[in-house]
């Protein structure tokens, strides 16, 4: 017995008509009564009594119809389900990211995967760059975002969006009234900077002031940008801050475009080179798909 002989019984039991079940199946009336034929003969028992005017069940085809109506069933679920995860629709998602990453496009971008694929289960963590590769090469978690490309073997990248990093100051700060600033401008303030240690991201922009001729006179040392915030309110200097931190944030604070060449703090997708799951290559594509979308819309 075949799932095609199974579909044409269950098709002449429900119609309790060759004719009715052949045009429900697209196919002519003398193949039918073959295929039911054989069906019965390879299991050595009668299913249908033929009439002249319709087709009745016997006691075994009253058995066959329920138990062929459920493995269709169950063949159709596992077609759909099988093809769901194929697609990338069902399975487990783990996602590392900065808060400052958060507060920026990826909250929206989740938000937009979601209603694609809402039966993948999703977990965000809140990490430090460092620890989300770490997380990434143990294979704890299936993608980061970061801003930066790793420097480890095994990963891969691609861009997500692009941002600039610009000069947070508290709104009584001598340079709030200015419309921009030069980096050079800064070596005499205090500044609230990421722990180089904590990312590539960090020392670059680090990198950026000594390259403008001074290296930062620290106040406080954080690991996250979305951390600067509250000390910069309270007093304790000037940052250097993605612009997305500017989302969400006191009113107690100024920023200011950095002029001319503002240093990046451009977000990158970052995954194993190995991955197999169709689940984060599924989200990898949705995700750039939906930012590319938004990007022509502004």
């Amino acid at each position: 017995m075949d799932l095609r002989q199974l579909r044409y019984f269950v098709a002449v039991a429900e119609e309790r008509s060759f004719t009715l079940a052949a045009r429900r199946l697209n196919l002519s009336q003398p193949p039918l009564s073959q295929h039911i034929q054989t069906l019965e003969a390879e299991l050595g028992t009668q299913l249908l009594y033929r009439t002249s005017r319709r087709v009745e069940l016997t006691q075994a085809g009253e058995a066959m119809l329920v138990r062929g109506r459920a493995i269709l069933q169950q063949v159709k679920a596992t077609e759909t389900e099988v093809r769901s995860i194929g697609a990338g629709l069902v399975g487990t998602l783990d996602v590392g990211a900065t808060g400052s990453i958060l507060r920026g496009r990826l909250a929206e971008m989740l938000a937009a995967y979601r209603k694609v694929a809402p039966s993948v289960k999703m977990t965000v963590h809140e990490q430090a760059p460092a620890l989300q590769i770490a997380a990434l090469l143990n294979r704890t978690t299936n993608i980061c975002l970061i801003r930066g490309v790793p420097a480890e073997r095994g990963l891969t990248s691609e861009l997500a969006w692009r941002e600039q990093v610009v000069l947070a100051v508290p709104r009584t700060h001598r340079l709030a009234q200015r419309k921009r600033i030069a980096l050079g401008e800064l070596a005499s303030e205090d500044h609230v900077i990421l722990d180089p240690d904590s990312s590539d991201y960090a020392r670059y922009v680090q990198k950026c002031c000594v390259d403008a001729g001074f290296l930062p006179r620290v106040s406080q040392q954080v690991v996250d940008a979305q951390s600067m915030p509250s000390l910069i309110a309270a007093g304790f200097g000037v940052a250097l801050v993605p612009a997305s931190i500017a989302r969400f944030t006191t009113a107690d604070i100024v920023f200011l475009p950095i002029r001319p060449s503002p240093p990046a703090a451009d977000v990158f997708l970052v995954s194993r080179e190995d991955e197999t799951s169709m689940v984060v290559h599924n989200f990898i594509r949705l995700a750039l798909r939906h930012l590319s979308h938004r990007k022509s819309l502004s």
